[in-house]
């Protein structure tokens, strides 16, 4: 229990209770201190080596541990609804809400778009975000992407994002974005700069405690002076979700 302090007013002065415990004096304490070190010295010599060589291989386990971690190929990240974890480049491992399905789906797009980049593999894109009900149109998408030429730099970038059906066990998502590309100008070192607007309906389904990929498709477009009152039947007349977050992974 916190000590009551209530009964002393400013300025004065608080008599030690009468039961209060005696302050031990200091030549108690330099008793304690030295019966301390006489059953240290009485310690045998090869316990008191024992206990250093131990400390230093905590430390040094410790500062290895710590560099072994910065090298490591899977990294733990701490998000509001996943991802996770990001594992030989590819952010995995999503909230069962529709938050984490609609940022699944994102990064899903995303990932296919650094596949074609040659930054990582179609089958670890596949054993880290695709169902085992994924469907042939999917699997194309990252075993048939052309690998852009080499300098070319290019993202996907979500513009909005909206939750067309959703359920704990199955999640639609229609993801419209604009891809953004740089190239080498015929190779004069000048670089050209190339946005492509486009929606793609990616269709998740929760399995092995994650949000997996298992259909997808892709139209070009609506351009944004295309959609300022779009019809009642796009995805973009129903209101979109807030709080995205996209992050570089080299």
């Amino acid at each position: 229990m916190a000590p009551d302090f209530s009964s002393i007013k400013p300025g004065s002065q608080q008599s030690p209770s009468a039961t209060a415990a005696p302050t031990p004096t200091s030549s108690a304490k330099t008793a304690e201190t030295k019966g301390w070190k006489a059953a240290f010295d009485r310690l045998p010599t090869w316990f008191k080596y024992g206990l250093v060589i131990l400390l230093v291989v905590t430390i040094l386990g410790s500062i290895l541990a710590g560099l072994d971690g910065g090298s490591s190929e899977s990294d733990t990240v701490r998000t509001g609804h996943g991802p996770n974890s990001i594992t030989n480049g590819i952010p995995h491992g999503y909230d069962r809400t529709e938050a984490g399905a609609q940022t699944a789906a994102t990064n899903f797009v995303q990932a296919a778009n650094q596949v074609s980049l040659g930054r990582i593999s179609a089958e670890e894109a596949k054993s880290a975000l695709v169902g085992s009900n994924a469907s042939d149109a999917l699997l194309a998408v990252l075993d048939e992407s052309v690998t852009q030429a080499e300098g070319t730099v290019m993202n996907v970038l979500p513009a909005l994002v909206n939750v067309t059906d959703y359920s704990d066990d199955r999640a639609v998502v229609s993801v419209w974005a604009v891809s953004a590309s740089q190239n080498d100008l015929s190779g004069t070192g000048k670089v050209s700069v190339l946005t492509v607007w486009s929606t793609t309906t990616v269709t998740l389904e929760w399995e092995n405690g994650d949000w997996k990929a298992v259909d997808w498709t892709f139209r070009s477009g609506p351009e944004p002076e295309e959609v300022s009152f779009p019809e009642g039947d796009s995805t973009l007349a129903e209101f979109g979700a807030n709080g995205l977050y996209t992050f570089f992974v080299e």
